[in-house]
């Protein structure tokens, strides 16, 4: 019996030692496979071969991936630096001979019910675009007057200059042949609408200091002066010391220039002169206008002649002696629907850094577009 009960209990120690053997063997195989999973790759006999490759696969791609870009930290700033001092330089626009009676007018009466601002409407962008823009009114813009008999007398209404005025245009040049279409009372009640509007009347005044006086806009700390002269008339309407009119062309005129340059720091001077339908200057011309240059403007712009002459450069200046026509009626021409849109570039120190040419053509309803 005692036998017997021995057997029995080396039996169940047994039985014992095998269970806590066998369940220390699998806390133990479980503990290593989780291992594996976290924290080590998986062995090659468990992953296959497809495994191991896509693997390498991946390896090799991530390999032969660029290194990031170096961050220079100048850069940011030296981008923003060249925008600074682009956005400092002064663009000026000039552009030539705007006459908005005759058969413009008609235009618009029929293609717009009246409204002038239809005229500029495929140009208004460009004009706007510049710091200050420039052009030759060809005539009065009035209500007023009386026709002085001429085989063409130009009159604009007076709503015609809103729309130049909303197209962006600073200042316009009077000294020109046809100011004095309407007579004196016609002049003056268009100085008085240009002021009003507060666009720059150029090349004339209620007198003669008046006209010749130094017209300044300024634009980012740059002072730039207008002048304005007719070579070509009408000289019973030349300013005096007690009558209003233009300046004209005479043996003032470098003077005038020169007293004018010292006010100043980019002198801008218009001149009406040359021969109609040339499309080169003649020595007049250039005899005129590089003695603007001489005596201290910068840059001269020429107007009259109804069609595009050379620009060239001279003395560190510019000349362009005739932008042709930016908005007239003389559809009898290619070269009369067509002008130069001249582009200037000032630095802020007063420089002429660049100048570029556009030409703008008139369409049927002469309306101008860049080509």
């Amino acid at each position: 019996m005692r036998e017997h009960l021995k057997e029995i209990a080396n039996y169940a120690l047994w039985i014992t030692i095998s269970v806590f053997t066998g369940v220390f063997l699998m806390s133990s195989s479980i503990k290593v496979v989780g291992y594996a999973y976290e924290k080590t790759p998986a062995s090659p006999a468990l992953m296959g071969a497809s495994a191991i490759s896509g693997a390498a696969s991946v390896k090799t791609r991530e390999a032969r991936k660029p290194p990031p870009p170096m961050k220079n930290p100048n850069a940011a700033s030296r981008q923003k630096a060249m925008v600074a001092k682009k956005d400092k330089n002064i663009t000026l626009l000039f552009v030539g001979d705007m006459m908005l009676d005759r058969g413009v007018k008609e235009s618009v009466m029929r293609n717009a019910g009246g409204d002038f601002n239809f005229l500029f409407k495929k140009i208004k962008s460009a004009v706007q675009g510049a710091d200050i823009a420039f052009g030759n009114l060809e005539g009065p813009v009035s209500g007023k007057g009386r026709d002085t008999g001429k085989l063409y007398s130009f009159r604009m209404p007076p709503e015609a200059l809103d729309a130049i005025k909303g197209a962006g245009f600073d200042a316009l040049s009077l000294a020109n042949n046809h100011t004095g279409d309407w007579g004196r009372t016609a002049f003056e009640n268009t100085l008085l609408r240009l002021k009003t509007s507060g666009i720059v009347p150029v090349g004339g005044g209620y007198n003669a200091n008046d006209a010749s006086g130094t017209k300044i806009i300024a634009r980012k700390g740059v002072r730039f002066s207008f002048l304005g002269f007719s070579a070509v008339g009408p000289n019973w309407l030349r300013a005096s010391k007690n009558n209003s009119g233009i300046l004209i062309v005479d043996g003032n005129f470098a003077d005038t220039i020169k007293e004018a340059a010292k006010k100043t720091d980019v002198l801008i001077v218009s001149i009406h002169f040359g021969e109609e339908y040339q499309n080169r200057s003649n020595e007049r011309q250039r005899a005129i206008a590089r003695t603007a240059i001489d005596n201290g403007a910068r840059i001269v712009v020429g107007h009259h002649p109804h069609v595009t002459q050379e620009v060239e450069k001279y003395k560190g200046g510019i000349i362009a002696y005739s932008l042709g026509n930016f908005i007239f009626d003389q559809s009898f021409s290619k070269e009369t629907m067509e002008g130069l849109m001249l582009e200037v570039e000032i630095s802020p120190n007063g420089k002429i850094k660049s100048f570029k040419k556009r030409t703008a053509e008139l369409n049927k309803f002469f309306q101008p577009e860049l080509r």
